[in-house]
């Protein structure tokens, strides 16, 4: 496609990495939300957010846009990027690229009024994320879990993208691993690949077994009735976005530790990441 012009603002070290793949293939890039990135920019030019939205046809916004609903996700940044009318306003008539594009619709009405397109809704991109999410977890898991996989019980709850890709990883290095799935099909499909499948009722009444339980679940199915029966001495790790699907409250009451891992792509796999989006968002504006 033809060269572009391009404003990358808020997000982790996948925008970054995204910014400087736009400059290299000879686009106008302007950044906001980067200042203290360990990612060293290349060919950009940094701003201020709205400078750098005015400045732009394309505007690339992180995954997910908001986690408080009122600043733009921007962890990397010195200043709050709040999500405002002036901020809406400069956004009108961009073509607007956001990962969860729901959570910006949600800030307000005039959010809604915008030419959005959700990266995130992409096939190719949520099993390649999911992949990325995976192999990060393990990461998350080898350094923060005292024991091994091997001959651990692991539980992971929910059965979507992410398990198809988590749950092999850590039987192939010697986990037992159980999966608790709400629907007869999924727990099927779960015991037909060899792994125990679990209700989440039947999980409940064995939570004490599992020495690492992960969720993917962006619900509350580890309520407190669930962390009641867990191991004081187990590992909790949250995949799920906010607010996600442990009961925190629960967990630190019964001082259980829970380790909260949202964006693991950017944190262990920036490169791959920034790609994924890079490749989705292409592929929309290819086909119109």
């Amino acid at each position: 496609m033809d060269r572009s012009i391009f404003a990358v603002v808020g997000g982790d070290a996948r925008q970054t990495v995204l910014a400087n793949m736009l400059a290299a293939e000879g686009n106008t890039v302007y950044c906001s939300g980067f200042e203290h990135s360990a990612q060293q920019l290349v060919g950009t030019a940094s701003t201020d957010p709205l400078t750098a939205v005015l400045m732009s046809d394309i505007v690339i916004l992180p995954m997910p846009p908001t986690r408080d609903g009122i600043t733009l996700s921007a962890p990397l940044s010195t200043y709050r990027i709040e999500l405002n009318d002036d901020f809406c306003a400069a956004l009108v008539g961009k073509a607007v690229f956001v990962g969860m594009a729901e959570r910006l619709r949600a800030v307000s009405p005039a959010f809604s009024q915008l030419n959005l397109y959700d990266y995130g809704a992409s096939e190719g991109f949520l099993l390649r994320n999911a992949q990325a999410t995976a192999e990060g977890a393990l990461a998350e898991l080898i350094a923060h879990y005292p024991g091994t996989v091997c001959g651990s019980r692991i539980l992971i709850t929910g059965c979507g993208r992410i398990t198809g890709f988590l749950a092999p990883m850590l039987r192939a290095l010697g986990g037992h691993v159980s999966v608790a799935a709400r629907r007869p099909s999924d727990r099927a499909r779960i015991a037909s690949l060899g792994m125990e499948a679990l209700s989440f009722g039947r999980a409940a009444r064995r939570a004490k077994e599992f020495s690492v339980i992960i969720n993917t679940v962006p619900a509350k199915v580890l309520d407190s009735r669930f962390i009641d029966g867990v191991s004081p001495d187990a590992l909790l790790i949250e995949l799920a976005t906010a607010p996600g699907g442990i009961d925190a409250d629960a967990c630190e009451k019964r001082n259980i530790r829970v380790l909260h891992a949202p964006g693991l792509p950017g944190k262990y796999s920036p490169i791959a990441a920034a790609g994924i989006i890079k490749e989705t968002v292409m592929s929309i504006l290819e086909e119109g």
